[in-house]
């Protein structure tokens, strides 16, 4: 095994930089990278969103090469992204609101875009043979956006979706799955037109003015989205808050409190619900990936990520399709 390799850091300002190889400790698992996804938070980390200054991302499918349990070498794995301050539990939910936690590629814990990473073998998913490391590499947010609709109380009246984006594309594919109406206020004619494409129904300026919802996600991405939602809840709604926005911004809190207003903020989801989804081709998810890069070219993908009308790039750091 080399004692260096390829791999994007914060530091190096997305350029591909050489690394030292990451040291496996007891416990965890070395994993060869095949795809990296580039998300938001990425992005933002790029600019400075936090302090963190090591390899950015968490959307990842790859191989064992390298694991204290012998059963784990040679499969075919992704990961849960919040690890526990003693690893030990970190492939549950309660993993992501300790205190003391990492979060792949985000907070303390290099992440995935390199051509090896190490996790904790608590947190790993093994994959399906049906499932390609594409796909794999697209869980960690459709495992987001179904966290965001289990949020919602049941009911049998349209959810507004306000944005048109990476993880409202796959929040709209989870909810139509599930037999829900959706319906979107978004502003890119092309993301809109993919969304129509999967049986979403788009409003129009004027309908998203005047039509009030009982059940809201938003996740645009904007600090607009918010006040949109507000401003199209009815009377005592439930708003789930999908946006992490990185500046201050102004909100209706009075409209909140006067209609009883529901906020409720949603993070990350069940990853074996995702495989699920994607391997009983209930949801597709490899159609929104408009683009995939060897990792030396990484300048390019996440100049590629920036392009309004792209959803998903993805990074190839070994070629795997």
């Amino acid at each position: 095994m080399l004692s260096t390799m390829l791999a994007v850091t914060i530091l190096s300002k997305g350029k591909t930089t050489t690394v030292t190889l990451p040291a496996r400790k007891a416990g965890q698992a070395l994993v060869r990278v095949e795809r990296v996804g580039i998300c938001s938070t990425d992005l933002a980390l790029l600019k400075g969103y936090t302090d963190f200054k090591g390899i950015p991302g968490h959307e990842f499918a790859g191989v064992v090469i390298e694991s204290s349990d012998h059963k784990l070498i040679g499969k075919r794995v992704t990961s849960s992204i919040n690890f526990s301050a003693n690893q030990e539990n970190s492939s549950g939910h309660s993993a992501k609101h300790d205190p003391d936690r990492s979060a792949l590629g985000i907070r303390g814990w290099d992440g995935a875009m390199a051509e090896y990473l190490v996790v904790p073998e608590s947190a790993l998913i093994e994959l399906p043979d049906s499932i390609s490391f594409a796909e794999g590499a697209m869980l960690e947010p459709l495992a987001a956006g179904i966290h965001a609709i289990d949020a919602l109380p049941e009911g049998d009246t349209p959810i507004l979706l306000i944005g048109d984006g990476r993880l409202a594309q796959l929040i709209a594919r989870v909810a139509l799955a599930r037999g829900e109406t959706v319906h979107v206020s978004g502003s890119n004619r092309e993301k809109m037109d993919r969304l129509k494409a999967v049986g979403a129904q788009i409003l129009s300026l004027k309908e998203s003015h005047h039509v009030r919802y009982h059940r809201i996600i938003e996740a645009s991405g904007s600090p607009s989205g918010l006040n949109s939602a507000i401003n199209n809840a009815a009377p005592k709604a439930t708003i789930i808050l999908k946006s992490t926005i990185e500046s201050d911004f102004a909100c209706d809190m009075s409209t909140v409190v006067v209609n009883e207003l529901k906020l409720i903020g949603s993070r990350c989801g069940d990853l074996n619900a995702a495989m699920e989804l994607v391997a009983s081709g209930k949801v597709e998810v490899d159609d929104l990936i408009d683009g995939v890069y060897p990792l030396r070219d990484a300048q390019q993908a996440f100049h590629a990520a920036t392009i309004p009308e792209n959803i998903k790039i993805q990074i190839a750091p070994h070629n795997a399709i």
